[in-house]
């Protein structure tokens, strides 16, 4: 994982992290959500951050797949190209040398 993936993380765990404890504070105290009644403008922004924070994270993924998808294609097709001059250099060095495959007998037993 790269190291802007995991401060993205860090960040985005600090996010659920205080989202959590500040529900829980107000879980049983409700005086303190009227106080916060005008605090309402401020938590539909933090609100919104979270949710960019989700499609930043899902973009993310999608690239990292994408890219992963397309490198393993390339190995692939890499790893067919080299098994093909294997066989190249298999038939090459069995024709130089005169080596030539038994024939398959056909017998009845």
């Amino acid at each position: 994982m790269s190291k802007n993936r995991l401060i993205f993380y860090i960040v985005f765990g600090i996010f659920h992290i205080s989202a959590f404890i500040f529900t829980v504070v107000l879980d049983n105290n409700t005086g303190i959500l009227f106080q916060m009644v005008s605090w309402i403008p401020a938590f539909k922004w933090v609100t919104l951050a979270g949710l960019v924070l989700l499609i930043v994270d899902i973009i993310w993924v999608y690239a990292s797949q994408k890219e992963t998808t397309k490198e393993k294609a390339i190995l692939n097709h890499e790893l067919n190209t080299l098994k093909a001059k294997l066989f190249d250099m298999q038939e090459a060095t069995r024709q130089n040398t005169g080596i030539q495959q038994p024939p398959q007998s056909k017998t009845n037993i």
